[in-house]
């Protein structure tokens, strides 16, 4: 009984929040049917891959992309050379020193007739909000918000109720990384859009890997966009934002572009983009198929509707001949990754795994429940790496580096598979079960050695003892065994018997997340 007037008091905050957001109802916006281009012959990268196209019928040009200086500068050429469509599907599109550059460009090709979609997860929309809102007003922009918090103003107390009411939605988030340019090239793999992912933040660099494509497998890929974009769940930014029916907020964008381009730290990121070499790597030409989530994974209780491609993946996987490699930012096997890996092992096939080490992940809880399956997964052979916090940008100067984004963290954010050296896997797809349960993904799985032996040498980098931990199991003691962590520091060869680079309260805090972190949320 004396608990009532707290709650009474809680009800009436709660009553309060809610009087103070405005409520979205989605079934009364208004939503216009769009498409991608159906033919895109007559545009200059039409023009320009067209003959190459033919002499390759029915195959599906790609390319790999590591760097994140040739990740952004390739984009905005493409951005650049477009004519009639530009279509961005992202999880994370940030307003930051390379989102305001990305942003000036989208500006540039719709004032010059470029049709521009937008489609952004909401979860982190508000970290780049206004200027997005404001290019969302110019007439060939249309931004939308793929499954929104539908209270909205009072953002943070609003979204902590909504979570709590109506959880089973609100944690399902679209994942997609998706860049299509006049139906004609498209980009798609792990990257998001912010610095981190473009070798300029100060304090962290996340490793990752595209992939550019052009040929029949492009149409595919906006087919799976304009499935999202036409979807219940995609808002008009409009319809969630209150801003001024006028001009201003585009005039407003464009003083900020213009202030931005003329910054400092702007100008020699800009230089060093222009200034970077980017060999030219030929097209590999092979069959390629798009893996994709349909959106309705984003609405509680559709079980024919989760993950149905890339449960395929797995059966690929059991049919492994020689070789598996996996690069995982988060890696969490879960019981179905446990028994597969039992049944390579029992069928000779060998089993190599990139991930994060604790110092180099970003998300230390999803590290706790990849730590439960270390030991477990050494005990089937699997060979297992953690990537190093201290991996070293891809480009040799780091002097140059230094004069605009300092020393930083690097940590593993690519997501690829190679099997048996002949088919490889890149998309946005965690090994993890919210990847495969909960949010919604893409890839591109294509059949081809040339290509899988180019990722096979990335992993190959990555996996140096210099760039990364092999884990091993140890004797200790009387018929026990501990984990230990082998690598190469100053060419020397070192052996960790605990966390490396973590403080003891850092080993607490995994201990501990380790025991309570729930798994199928991770």
């Amino acid at each position: 009984m004396a608990m009532r007037p707290y709650l009474t008091c809680l009800l009436g905050l709660y009553v309060s929040l809610l009087s103070g957001c405005t409520i979205i109802d989605p079934s009364v916006i208004d939503r216009p049917f769009t498409r991608a281009l159906h033919t895109a012959a007559d545009t200059r990268l039409a023009k320009q891959y067209a003959p190459i196209v033919a002499e390759h019928a029915g195959l599906s040009g790609f390319r790999l992309i590591d760097s994140g200086l040739e990740a952004l500068s390739t984009r905005l050429d493409l951005v650049d050379q477009a004519q009639k469509t530009i279509d961005l599907q992202y999880y994370i599109l940030r307003s930051d020193l390379s989102g305001l550059i990305l942003i000036d460009h989208l500006l540039a090709a719709a004032d010059r007739g470029v049709r521009v979609r937008i489609l952004i997860d909401d979860l982190h929309y508000e970290q780049s909000g206004t200027p997005l809102d404001s290019l969302d007003t110019h007439p060939n922009v249309e931004l939308r918000i793929i499954n929104p918090f539908l209270y909205r103003h009072s953002l943070l107390l609003g979204r902590m109720f909504e979570a709590l009411w109506d959880f089973s939605r609100v944690q399902r988030r679209m994942h997609n990384k998706l860049f299509v340019v006049d139906n004609t090239v498209a980009i798609i793999g792990g990257r998001n859009l912010g610095d981190e992912y473009f070798e300029v933040h100060p304090r962290l660099d996340l490793r990752d890997i595209d992939l550019l494509a052009i040929g029949p497998v492009v149409p595919q890929l906006s087919t799976s966009f304009d499935s999202y974009w036409n979807y219940k769940q995609s808002l008009p930014v409009s319809a969630l934002t209150e801003r001024p029916a006028d001009e201003k907020p585009l005039r407003d964008l464009r003083q900020i572009l213009k202030k931005h381009k003329q910054r400092t730290d702007v100008h020699a990121y800009l230089q060093h983009l222009a200034d970077s070499e980017v060999t030219e790597v030929p097209l590999t030409w092979a069959k390629g198929r798009l893996l994709a989530d349909f959106p309705c994974k984003l609405v509680p209780d559709q079980p024919d509707c989760a993950s149905l491609d890339f449960d395929r993946i797995y059966g690929l996987f059991q049919k492994a001949e020689s070789e598996l490699l996996i690069i995982s930012p988060y890696f969490i096997p879960g019981k179905q990754g446990m028994g597969l890996f039992r049944h390579l092992r029992q069928n000779g096939i060998r089993v190599k795994v990139l991930t994060n080490s604790y110092a180099a992940t970003d998300l230390k809880i999803v590290q706790a429940g990849y730590n439960r399956y270390r030991r477990r997964l050494l005990t089937e052979q699997v060979d297992l790496y953690e990537f190093k916090p201290t991996f070293p940008p891809p480009f040799t100067q780091r002097k140059k580096r230094s004069a605009f984004a300092g020393a930083s963290q690097a940590c593993m954010h690519a997501k690829a598979y190679v099997i048996d050296r002949k088919m490889v896997f890149v998309g946005s797809f965690n090994h993890d079960p919210r990847s495969a349960t909960l949010n919604s993904e893409i890839g591109i799985l294509v059949e081809s050695p040339e290509l899988a032996k180019q990722l096979a040498a990335l992993f190959a980098r990555y996996t140096q003892p210099q760039n990364s931990y092999r884990l091993q199991l140890e004797p200790w003691g009387k018929n026990r065994q501990r984990l230990v962590w082998q690598t190469e520091e100053d060419g020397k060869k070192r052996t960790y018997h605990q966390e490396p680079l973590t403080t003891w309260w850092q080993h607490l805090k995994n201990a501990l997340m380790a025991v309570f972190a729930p798994e199928d949320l991770l």
